[in-house]
């Protein structure tokens, strides 16, 4: 056998190894854990890949990086694939192992910001200031890319001032070269990034996270909605529950004196209604003849 091939056997054996114990962390993990959520990281930096990490693994959680076919066969091996989760896992993929509620997690992700520098390239997640100041920098070459970018500069004790904030991209532009350059030299990190939630898994089904509202206000709304509905539903059909019997009893209490006073049936909570009704028909009716006989 030659030295190549030896070679390329022992690379071989090592390889299957790594698959294998990769393929029983995976296994572990989905079973010490209720929930899985997978997570996009293509074009992701390796700094907010570990940003993300370390912030998960105070809360209880781990993220893993995983190999596609291999997680596919540790999900297979412990009973975890649901419906669509091959689909998902293309690309390059996270994966989040929690027994936290996983849409706490999908909220707390959307609330993180891991900010990098600007490459060429990349689309500006925000509106892109550079404040006004001293920028600690000496004039030369720099006052051209300065210049270049239309943003306003004075020297003032041998250093460049920016006489104004200045947006110098709006959310959603390309970052060219010459940008991503000077916001580098200036220490600005305007890139936003964040790992992207695919899906989570619970309950053997997969829910993205166009299905779940995440802004807590738009729940509370929904609920006070739903509340007041229901309230409104369980008085109209006289539904004798704890939170309505009270308005209920008051609003058939009303009704019935109603009806008393009207009927003219005396009793002692329908007597003053009684005789301010039958004082008001005795005014009218004295008003009436005092029309028709001015020297009554």
């Amino acid at each position: 056998m030659s030295l190549q091939r030896v070679v390329e056997k022992a690379q071989l054996s090592r390889a299957r190894q790594r698959k294998q114990r990769m393929l029983q962390e995976y296994i572990s993990l989905l079973k010490s854990n209720s929930y899985y959520l997978i997570a996009d990281i293509v074009g992701l930096p390796t700094s907010v890949i570990k940003s993300s990490r370390s912030i998960l693994e105070e809360r209880g959680s781990r993220l893993k990086v995983v190999k596609n076919t291999v997680f596919l066969i540790a999900l297979k091996q412990t009973g975890r694939v649901v419906e669509g989760v091959e689909k998902l896992l293309r690309g390059q993929n996270a994966v989040i192992f929690t027994n936290e509620n996983p849409f706490e997690i999908m909220l707390f992700l959307e609330k993180q910001k891991i900010v990098r520098e600007a490459r060429a390239g990349d689309i500006a997640t925000n509106d892109i200031v550079i404040p006004a100041g001293n920028t600690g920098m000496s004039p030369g070459p720099i006052l051209s890319l300065f210049g270049k970018l239309k943003v306003p500069t004075r020297i003032e004790e041998g250093s460049i001032y920016v006489a104004k904030d200045t947006v110098v991209a709006k959310a959603g532009d390309v970052i060219t070269p010459e940008l991503a350059e000077l916001l580098n030299k200036l220490g600005i990190k305007p890139i936003e990034s964040k790992l992207r939630i695919k899906a989570i898994c619970m309950d053997h089904r997969l829910v993205t996270p166009d299905q779940v509202i995440l802004e807590p206000k738009r729940y509370e709304e929904s609920l006070r909605e739903a509340y007041a509905q229901a309230f409104n539903l369980a008085v109209n059909a006289a539904m004798p529950l704890p939170e309505v019997v009270g308005l209920l009893v008051r609003r058939a209490r009303a009704e019935a004196l109603a009806v008393a006073a009207e009927a003219a049936i005396v009793t002692p909570e329908t007597a003053p209604l009684v005789l301010a009704k039958a004082e008001a028909a005795a005014k009218a009716l004295y008003e009436a003849v005092r029309r028709r006989n001015p020297s009554l």
